[in-house]
């Protein structure tokens, strides 16, 4: 099925002294950036009953290329996720939030059609397997492991050849993917919703999730 409808975390950004109201906001199911006195960026993330990050939570780490989080000890923010982010990510953190500034309340409801869409068939990596070049010989299409679809590292990685555009090679003209029924196992992880499908939305198909892209350039001071 490629039709989804996503509970996507809001992003709220917020001064320390207002830390209480972000813990209500990421309990809520929101996600919140507390911007410090030296304008560092802390996120606050919400966790599931086990005490793990949500799905979307850690693929919003992933995003900004960290996975670390520890869980806060004390006050108002008491047990949830919490991570420093790094000093290059810090601008597309508080640019989330002012996506995110249109939106009510700490949970946007999205409506993803992958096959209509296409946007991280664009630019990726996709790791190849042998799950995944079973299933190609499985389904009579053993011609997808050859020199035309993969690259072979030195290493031993196997990875999709993406046309020169970036573009895969599976995708077809109307966006819809030629193999989808087979595609890669890295594909198909790839989770919707997520900072990084919203990212490749925007950057791909000029599709952005809430403020216009200009607005990122005149953010508001955080609350």
């Amino acid at each position: 099925m490629s039709a989804y409808v996503v509970s996507r975390p809001v992003w709220r950004r917020f001064r320390p002294r207002f830390l209480a109201r972000a813990a209500a906001h990421v309990r809520a199911g929101g996600h919140a950036a507390i911007v410090l006195p030296d304008e560092r960026v802390d996120l606050l993330l919400s966790v599931d009953a086990q005490g793990e990050l949500t799905e979307l939570g850690l693929w919003s780490l992933l995003s900004i290329e960290q996975q670390r989080f520890r869980r806060v000890s004390e006050g108002p923010a008491l047990g949830l996720a919490t991570a420093r982010v790094k000093r290059q990510y810090e601008g597309s953190v508080l640019d989330w939030c002012e996506r995110d500034s249109v939106h009510p309340g700490a949970i946007r409801e999205v409506a993803l059609d992958c096959l209509e869409c296409g946007a991280c068939c664009h630019d990726a990596n996709v790791v190849l397997d042998d799950v995944d070049l079973s299933r190609w010989r499985g389904a009579g299409r053993g011609d997808l492991a050859g020199r035309a679809y993969v690259q072979r590292a030195r290493d031993g990685k196997i990875t999709l050849r993406f046309a020169a555009s970036g573009r895969c090679q599976h995708l077809c003209e109307d966006r819809r993917c030629a193999i989808y029924e087979i595609r890669p196992d890295n594909c198909r992880a790839f989770v919707v919703g997520s900072e990084a499908c919203l990212s490749a939305r925007e950057e791909t198909l000029g599709l952005r999730d809430g403020a216009p892209v200009d607005a990122a350039h005149a953010a508001p001071a955080a609350r």
